[in-house]
């Protein structure tokens, strides 16, 4: 897969295997907490789960990665590793995306149970919001679906999350698919749009009666090639 502009931090773009799932979890709630452009009342992985994802929520996220494999295929995951200061191997970067080339079956949102520490009404509540707006927009399409892209804080602007979307987008092409759809955070918003995404919705999500206040600015964008 992708390498790194040698002028910038070298790193490499992988395939992820379940060993790597746990590492994937870690990296998205490390990288969902520290937003910058939105405040920490309005930030939905902070009334979802905390101030930090605990070992239960991040084994909960884990499992439900390995769930996928056989219960959503066409769902990809890649990884962005770094060597370390030890010459080891370290994931500070995850992508997931869903190449769905046949017409996919988009559900709407069953709660769920969530393990001990995660704020269950407003994980069901915040993602059955959010996930409403594929199906929304989506339905009846062969598209592709950017669910996930993470970076670890001290790791962005570095080229990894620009290299990992464009990576996908290609990917996609090659398999025909010209449509595509993500939600994004204000934090992500700007990337999106430079590679060709527009937004779609701006999704209005009732944060307060979980505890929050503000804005949660999370947007529906598509790029339709």
């Amino acid at each position: 897969m992708g390498e790194s502009n040698p002028r910038s931090i070298k790193f490499q773009i992988l395939p992820a295997t379940a060993d790597d799932f746990y590492a994937l979890a870690e990296v998205e709630a490390v990288s969902n907490l520290a937003a910058t452009k939105t405040a920490l009342e309005s930030n939905i992985t902070y009334l979802m789960f905390g101030q930090l994802k605990n070992e239960e929520c991040n084994k909960h996220r884990a499992n439900g990665l390995n769930e996928m494999l056989t219960s959503d295929p066409a769902m990809k995951n890649y990884k962005a590793v770094v060597q370390d200061e030890n010459g080891q191997d370290k994931i500070v970067a995850w992508a997931q995306w869903g190449f769905y080339t046949e017409v996919p079956v988009i559900k709407d949102w069953a709660d769920r149970e969530w393990p001990e520490g995660a704020n269950a009404a407003a994980c069901n509540g915040i993602i059955a919001g959010i996930s409403s707006a594929r199906k929304k927009h989506m339905a009846g399409k062969p598209h592709a679906f950017l669910q996930v892209l993470a970076t670890l804080p001290e790791y962005r602007c570095q080229g990894i999350a620009s290299t990992m979307l464009k990576q996908g987008i290609a990917e996609a092409k090659e398999k025909g698919l010209n449509d595509f759809f993500l939600t994004a955070s204000a934090d992500g918003h700007d990337l999106y749009a430079k590679y060709g995404f527009r937004d779609i919705e701006h999704l209005e999500l009732d944060i307060e009666k979980y505890g929050g206040f503000g804005d949660a600015r999370v947007i529906a964008m598509g790029r339709f090639d």
